[in-house]
C-alpha cells in the first residue's frame, strides 16, 4: 500500500468513526460515545503515525488537503453539539457532580 493510500485509509477510518460519534450524539447515548472515543483514540493513532509517513515523504499530496480539513471541520462540530448536549443535561439537573460519572468523564474527553 503506498503512503497516499494508506493516509487516505486513515482518513475514511477516522472519518467514519466520527460519523458513529455524531449519531451517538444526536441520540443522546453516553455510553455510545465512550465507546466511541476508545475507538476514536485508535483511529487517531493509525491517522497520526499515517501523517508521520507523509510528512516523511518527498511526494506531494494536495488533494487529501480537503480531505483533512473535513475531518477536522467534523470533529470540531462533534465537540460543539456534544457540548450542546452537555449544557442541556445540565439544564435538566439529570448531570451528577460526582468526578467518576460517566457524563463528566465523557465531558472531559471532549475538553482535551
Amino acid at each position: 500500500m503506498s503512503i497516499k493510500e494508506n493516509f487516505n485509509r486513515a482518513l475514511q477510518l477516522h472519518s467514519q468513526v466520527l460519523h458513529a460519534e455524531t449519531q451517538a450524539i444526536s441520540a443522546k447515548d453516553l455510553s455510545t460515545i465512550q465507546d466511541i472515543l476508545i475507538k476514536k483514540d485508535e483511529s487517531l493513532e493509525f491517522l497520526i503515525s499515517a501523517k508521520n509517513l507523509v510528512e516523511e515523504s518527498t511526494e506531494p499530496f494536495p488533494e487529501l488537503e480537503s480531505l483533512v480539513k473535513n475531518v477536522l471541520e467534523h470533529q470540531a462540530k462533534n465537540t460543539e453539539n456534544f457540548r450542546k448536549l452537555h449544557v442541556q443535561g445540565s439544564d435538566k439537573k439529570s448531570v451528577i457532580d460526582a468526578p467518576n460519572t460517566l457524563t463528566n468523564r465523557i465531558t472531559k474527553a471532549y475538553r482535551r
